[in-house]
Parts: C-alpha cells; structure tokens; sequence
C-alpha cells in the first residue's frame, strides 16, 4: 500500500476520532448545564417556599407550596442536601419557642451551603465561616 494513502487514512480516522470526542464531551456538558439549571429551578422554588414560611402564621397555601417543595427537593438533590434538609426539617417542626435559634440558623447555613455546593457554585464556599439567615418580609 503507498504511504500517501496510509497517512491520509491516519489523518482521516483521526479527524473522524476528533470530531465523534468533541461531540460527546459537548453534549455532555450541554446535558450537565440542562440539570444545573433544572437543579436551580427547583432550589429556588424551595427556597422561595421556606421564605413564604418566615415570621408570623403562615397560609395554608404556603405551607402546602412548601410542603410540595421539600418533598420534590428528594428527587434530584444529592445525598449531603437531603441530609441537611432533614435536619433543618426536625428543628423546624418544634412548637416557635423551643426553637433554638442558633442551632436554627446553624442547620440553615448548612442547608443552604449543602445546596450551594451542589449547584457547584463558583467560587467555592468556606464551609468554616458560611452563615445565611432568614428574614420576614414584615407583612
């Protein structure tokens, strides 16, 4: 065989090899974008949820837009959220005045720093100083 038509077949496998790599590794990270925002979507809702829930007496509706929220966070959050989620969950069914609100605002922080670095959110959080807090909308 002439080594032309060798080196021309090399170098076309190699662009074909090139071309199938890079269409794999785009799709993938177009794939990877589509769950990051689906992922946002829904912590948002979540949080605007809990927010509904902040200071006073909550509605029925917002208790039950909240409840619908935490239960669909299960569905695509990672293991270390649902664990937070969990734990902010069991001090927050405390009757208002057993409440803690150190340890409160403790499971908030990690709740929120656990959906934080699931979103890969760029740059990354010192887990040490991470602090978020709720505020009522004061209506």
């Amino acid at each position: 065989m002439d080594t032309g038509v060798i080196v021309a077949a090399i170098s076309a496998l190699t662009a074909i090899a090139v071309a199938a790599f890079t269409y794999l590794t785009t799709k993938e990270r177009e794939r990877e974008a589509e769950w990051r925002k689906e992922k946002f979507a829904q912590y948002k809702e979540y949080l605007s949820a809990l927010a509904a829930m902040t200071g006073g007496q909550p509605t029925v509706e917002a208790r039950k837009r909240y409840a619908t929220a935490f239960n669909t966070v299960g569905m695509f959050a990672s293991q270390d959220v649902i664990q937070a989620l969990h734990a902010y969950q069991e001090i927050t069914r405390l009757p208002a005045e057993k409440i803690d609100l150190e340890e409160h605002d403790r499971r908030l922080s990690r709740l929120v720093l656990a959906i934080r670095q699931d979103l890969k959110l760029k740059p990354g959080d010192d887990p040490a100083t991470f602090s978020y807090k709720l505020i009522a909308s004061g209506v």
